[in-house]
């Protein structure tokens, strides 16, 4: 494995250029074991890599017309200067020097002219990164793909904002409410999601982040594959989660624990499952609100406390409200986004 000096030495590299525009597994293998090698060439590695990916870069091959140039203008200055081979020795080598920088000078405008281009096909400007924001209303969810291939399901309430491209060492995108992340593998540009002064850091895996903020203190961070680390920056802390593992923080008490979690439970959302589980009746109407953009007012309460346990599929709001009303005994009527439960 070479040792790279400059960046000149990784812009040179054919295998190089190939990695950062157009990675295959073989490639990703070894710049990955490379950088184990030589980790003090890190920042030089992705200063290169980020100077290939703002222009349309190739690696040097002069052309032909660039070759024929320069020879033609060697063997113009030699006849020129043979005449001059009777003058002094100090004349003499003047005009040597002097044809050799000259010579210098049209070679390398000739490299650097073949390397960025001199025409508007050859050459592209830096890339403009714009902010993107996607937001989701009560009662509508959605999937989005990330410019780096990441895919993103937004829960209902929620919105993410991101970059139009990832330039940076770091691909950061900032969420609130909540999402579900498939990160596409990186091994150089790490994955972070900011929500509410957490950091979830990932290279690539999947995990929900849950942090509506206005309704609840709590954020949490549910890993399903890989490993994240999760840094508190008001505290200072960082905590590291394996599959299974969900990091719950509460802004109120600022503090946070780790437990398992329900797979189900947690992720159910983005395939379009309601599940409640144990809920009261506060819990099952804003819940409903939510999930399908309602509003619903209650005329008297129920007796009896609520404890319910159950799931349903890609259910219309009336084929749900149909089998809580026949198992709790109220009666409903809706009128486009208003709800109104009597019982």
């Amino acid at each position: 494995m070479n040792i790279k000096n400059n960046i000149e030495d990784f812009l040179t590299d054919d295998e190089f250029v190939r990695w950062v525009k157009n990675a295959d597994p073989e490639l990703e293998l070894f710049w990955t074991k490379w950088l184990r090698l030589y980790p003090e060439k890190r920042d030089l590695l992705m200063e290169a890599r980020q100077l290939i990916l703002s222009m349309n870069f190739s690696p040097y091959k002069p052309k032909e017309e660039v070759k024929e140039r320069s020879l033609d203008f060697i063997l113009s200055e030699t006849k020129a200067s043979v005449p001059i081979q009777r003058m002094r020795n100090t004349r003499k080598s003047f005009i040597g020097w002097k044809v050799a920088g000259a010579l210098v000078v049209v070679i390398m405008a000739g490299f650097l002219a073949d390397r960025y281009g001199t025409s508007s096909e050859e050459i592209t400007p830096p890339v403009e990164v714009s902010t993107i924001v996607k937001s989701n209303p009560m009662g509508q969810r959605s999937e989005i793909r990330l410019p780096d291939g990441t895919h993103v399901w937004l829960n209902v309430g929620s919105k993410i904002t991101y970059p139009s491209k990832f330039i940076y060492e770091e691909r950061v995108v900032t969420i609130e409410g909540e999402a579900f992340f498939n990160v596409k593998r990186d091994t150089l540009r790490p994955f972070k999601v900011q929500s509410n002064g957490l950091v979830t850091t990932a290279l690539g895996t999947s995990f929900n982040v849950r942090s509506y903020g206005e309704s609840t203190d709590e954020i949490k961070i549910s890993l399903v594959s890989g490993k994240v680390s999760v840094e508190n920056q008001s505290l200072k802390s960082l905590n590291v989660l394996v599959p299974g593992e969900q990091l719950i923080f509460s802004a109120n008490r600022q503090k946070s624990i780790i437990k398992s979690f329900d797979l189900k439970e947690v992720v159910s959302w983005k395939d379009n499952i309601l599940i409640f589980k144990n809920a009261s009746m506060e819990e099952v109407m804003h819940q409903l609100e939510k999930w399908y953009g309602v509003k619903i007012s209650l005329e008297n309460r129920p007796i009896e406390k609520w404890d319910i346990t159950g799931e349903f599929k890609k259910q219309s709001l009336q084929r749900v409200l149909d089998r809580l009303s026949f198992t709790k005994e109220f009666q409903y009527t809706l009128e486009g986004k208003k709800v109104t439960i009597k019982f």
